[in-house]
């Protein structure tokens, strides 16, 4: 999922800003439920405005929405709340309520595991753009978040 968001936008090109980004990330990441993911933050290249929480510690935050914080503690908030997607495992359950059994219906019996993980990861990157998580995953990526901020 992630690569498919960086072939789509692109990687933002300023070292500076990355390297804050994963400091004020990796600092929240240690605090939360799942400080052992190997956490990846990265600044996607596009003025548009959002976050993205992809599956095993990707986090991932547009250029546009760093232009628009005034301070640290906006950026913990919208970092909190990605890494609590991740730690909580929403984008896996969205999934599965979402396409898992269509998945396994279209797939059959004869298909390759390496089909069936290109198609899981073809639908997480699809539920990302339909706003796919509920208002329960937001707002327990909200409480959970703020908490790990505090």
């Amino acid at each position: 999922m992630s690569d498919k968001l960086r072939a789509r936008y692109g990687v933002a090109q300023d070292t500076a800003a990355h390297k804050y980004v994963t400091l004020v990330g990796t600092v929240l990441a240690q605090a939360s439920s799942r400080p052992a993911l190997p956490w990846k933050f990265i600044i996607l290249d596009t003025d548009g405005v959002n976050a993205y929480a992809a599956p095993g510690g990707f986090i991932l935050i547009t250029r546009g929405a760093l232009a628009l914080m005034e301070n640290e503690s906006e950026l913990a908030g919208v970092l909190g709340h990605e890494i609590s997607h991740v730690t909580e495992k929403h984008t896996i359950t969205s999934i599965k309520k979402n396409n898992g059994e269509k998945l396994a219906t279209e797939l059959g019996g004869a298909a390759t595991r390496s089909q069936i993980l290109g198609a899981f990861v073809d639908s997480a990157y699809d539920n990302l753009f339909q706003g796919a998580y509920d208002r329960g995953d937001e707002l327990d990526a909200d409480e959970k978040g703020v908490a790990l901020t505090n």
